[in-house]
């Protein structure tokens, strides 16, 4: 049963990276973001076809067991590309202010 589970995560996770290619061909990700998505996917094909992996590399950071170390680990992941996010919207909410009152003053500046 692992071994079909083993192939199917395979081929999704190929096709994760022919989709990460395709978009950052298209312009659509960055050289940082496809190398992380690549590395991402990469990773996760070698912990389903290595189980044991994860729990000898928990051990050597004193956690007992892989999943927990896989959980800990896209906790942090998740957090840190939340921040991201957030400055991100942050920086997109002062440009689309800064521009409105721009476009504001040119209507006033036309209409005197």
């Amino acid at each position: 049963m692992l071994l079909l589970f083993q192939l199917l995560f395979s081929a999704f996770a190929l096709f994760a990276v022919a989709s990460v290619i395709k978009r950052k061909k298209e312009g659509l990700l960055g050289q940082k973001g496809a190398f992380f998505w690549i590395i991402f996917w990469a990773a996760a094909a070698f912990v389903v076809w290595s189980p044991n992996s994860t729990s000898r590399i928990a051990n050597a950071f004193g956690i007992g067991r892989g999943a927990d170390l896989i959980i800990y680990t896209a906790i942090i992941i998740i957090f840190y590309i939340l921040f991201k996010l957030h400055i991100k919207i942050e920086s997109v909410g002062r440009d689309v202010t800064r521009m409105v009152r721009h476009l504001a003053v040119d209507e006033i500046k036309k209409q005197s």
